[in-house]
């Protein structure tokens, strides 16, 4: 492998993004995409991208399944168990009475103290995770129904 391909997985590494990672790497910018595509089919260039993917994801303990784990979090949490509501209101779930699952599935918590004391949580994008875990399975994906205003 040259020094500049060598570069070219080191840039390539950063955002997975070939064209830019060409441009970095010294190529011409002008056909930096149809080159990083090229370098990307080359055995040597795929081989040491694999070997720097499985390294990093040795060093850092993120695996496909980790992902995989924290996407299912996110699409399957029960919305029972962070909050209970009905006739009296609204209550919210404890922070210590839920589980690890349950607590990655929320993005946000955030109260407003006017009149009347407000708490708000708001959890992942659970279609966006449940969409993600189709492709990745490889489940066809509806796009998103347009919605009548009438």
């Amino acid at each position: 492998m040259t020094p500049r391909q060598r570069r070219f997985v080191d840039e390539y590494l950063i955002d997975l993004d070939g064209r830019h990672a060409a441009i970095r790497a010294g190529y011409r910018r002008g056909g930096a995409g149809h080159r990083a595509y090229k370098l990307l089919r080359r055995k040597e260039v795929a081989d040491a991208l694999a070997a720097a993917m499985a390294e990093r994801s040795r060093r850092t303990g993120i695996t496909p399944e980790r992902v995989l784990e924290e996407l299912a979090r996110i699409a399957f949490v029960d919305w029972r168990r962070l909050a209970a509501w009905g006739p009296d209101g609204v209550s919210v779930t404890e922070s210590n009475e839920l589980s690890p699952a349950e607590t990655a599935a929320i993005a946000r918590v955030s109260t407003d103290d006017g009149w009347e004391r407000r708490v708000d949580v708001h959890t992942h994008d659970k279609r966006r995770a449940l969409d993600t875990l189709a492709r990745i399975l490889g489940l066809p994906v509806d796009p998103p129904k347009p919605v009548s205003r009438a």
